[in-house]
């Protein structure tokens, strides 16, 4: 009886150690996969600067570059399966710097998009500059694109409409504007 007895307890506390084990090896692998940034993507991305260096951004964000095949070849910061930043030259060496940005995250119910014709007329007749635009509707864009001479902006409306502007370093004007 007594043997019966331990054999089961000890049948029972190795069942214990070993769920307990398993458990900690899977939540170990989970806090792995996790990226550890100094910033949210849309806060680096306000840090960042075209002239940057590799060094220097992965500075800034907080981890080094990696590049994956799924997206190309470029270097880029992967903060999840839904947000990263990539670092891209052209044929000239001039450096984009550019965020995928999941755009539920960014979705502003306050933001009112104009039409695309409404857009367009006034690319047509001057343009406007990004504050003209915040004005119009009605919120801070989120900047997704770095170069030399532009900068990018999405805005995304409560339906998930989203509109991109690219708005000239020189001048402040919009240069394209986009909606997806």
């Amino acid at each position: 009886m007594m043997k019966k007895f331990l054999l089961s307890f000890i049948l029972f506390l190795s069942a214990v150690c070993f769920a307990t084990g398993c458990a900690d090896e899977k939540m170990e692998e989970k806090t792995n996969d996790e990226v550890k940034a100094n910033c949210s993507i849309t806060e680096c991305m306000k840090q960042i600067e075209a002239t940057n260096t590799l060094e220097e951004i992965n500075g800034i964000i907080g981890f080094e570059s990696t590049t994956d095949a799924m997206i190309g070849s470029d270097p880029i910061w992967k903060f999840d399966s839904k947000n990263w930043i990539s670092f891209k030259t052209n044929s000239n060496n001039e450096i984009t710097i550019q965020a995928t940005i999941d755009k539920e995250s960014i979705k502003n119910d306050a933001i009112k998009l104009p039409s695309s014709s409404d857009l367009q007329k006034e690319l047509n007749n001057g343009s406007f500059t990004y504050e003209e635009l915040v004005e119009k509707v009605g919120g801070e864009g989120t900047l997704t694109s770095i170069s030399k001479g532009s900068y990018s902006y999405t805005w995304v409306d409560k339906n998930g409409q989203r509109l991109g502007a690219t708005f000239n370093k020189k001048s402040g004007k919009c240069t394209v504007a986009s909606y997806r």
